[in-house]
């Protein structure tokens, strides 16, 4: 496989730069290709505990996701063991105002260093026993959005203790890019790109020893993946994408250079998101739009946060 002939420099990269977190609450750190790092303590492990009840309670039938949702069914392709569900806060006033108003906000305000931040989606990546791996990806390509940024918090409600928890791991190179993979979830592509880049030294980092409590986050054009979940308990991991800026829905780029595959699993997942998160909007129109809220707070402010209705009350 030629790795070098699939990658293609991005003109949309992340340029942000992180926001200092306040003292005691997190540590962060960039990667060399953008906003990319691991925070600890952004939440008390008892609050998160009732994000992560709010959600079990909100499980819906997965037969009917399946049915309604592109996205979910191209997820379940090479997810078969997974529970993954999205937009949990829409039926959940309490997840919205924590989505919104509360930490994982407060985390997207100060690492974009703005307030215009909109919330995209949430999503569930629970993966049981035996879950497949999931493949090398980059978030920003199967986003139907052009022009805007994209922040990804990744949140375990789960211990992240050994490597056969399945950690998220995340592959940096020298300089930000489109990576035209192919391979899938298939175990010998997955292993090569893993030994490729590690033989071109790019940096690497992973979930690896997070609790409840952390998190790590990721911009649009960030490598990232993870193996097989080989634990004999459930991976819980909680993901908030937050945008940045303003864009327009692009629904099925031409990418004339990439594999027919990722091609085609490009404009299924954006097909996906656009019936989920911009219902109704057609080819170039204005993003965000009204299923995107704003966020409701500014970069460095110290908390309490101001919900009425916090978790914490």
């Amino acid at each position: 496989m030629n790795f070098a002939s699939r990658t293609i420099p991005s003109s949309d990269a992340c340029c942000t730069q992180s926001g200092a977190m306040m003292a005691g609450r997190a540590t962060c750190s960039m990667s060399r290709s953008g906003l990319q790092g691991v925070m600890r303590n952004f939440c008390c492990p008892t609050k998160l505990a009732t994000v992560a009840a709010l959600i079990a309670t909100r499980e819906v039938n997965q037969e009917s996701l399946i049915n309604t949702s592109d996205l979910e069914s191209s997820v379940r392709s090479y997810g078969q063991n997974w529970d993954f569900r999205e937009n949990i806060w829409k039926s959940s006033e309490a997840l919205e105002l924590w989505l919104l108003e509360e930490e994982p906000a407060q985390v997207a305000a100060d690492l974009l260093g703005t307030d215009q931040v909109w919330l995209l989606r949430d999503q569930t990546y629970f993966k049981r026993p035996g879950s497949e791996r999931t493949p090398w990806h980059q978030d920003a390509m199967f986003i139907p959005v052009r022009g805007c940024n994209f922040l990804t918090l990744w949140i375990p409600f789960s211990a992240i203790n050994h490597a056969s928890d399945s950690p998220l791991e995340y592959w940096s190179p020298t300089a930000p890019a489109c990576h035209l993979l192919e391979g899938g979830s298939a175990e010998a592509s997955f292993m090569s790109y893993r030994s490729y880049w590690q033989h071109q030294g790019w940096a690497h980092t992973s979930t690896l020893g997070l609790q409840p409590g952390d998190c790590s986050f990721h911009d649009g054009w960030t490598l990232h993946g993870s193996d097989v979940h080989y634990a004999k308990h459930d991976r819980l991991a909680f993901v908030a994408v937050y945008g940045c800026g303003e864009g327009q829905l692009e629904l099925a780029p031409p990418m004339p250079h990439a594999p027919d595959s990722l091609r085609d699993q490009v404009h299924l997942l954006r097909k996906g998101l656009h019936q989920s998160c911009f219902e109704e909007l057609m080819e170039g129109d204005p993003v965000p739009s009204h299923h995107n809220p704003m966020i409701r707070c500014s970069p460095k402010q110290p908390l309490p946060i101001h919900s009425p209705k916090s978790l914490s009350d």
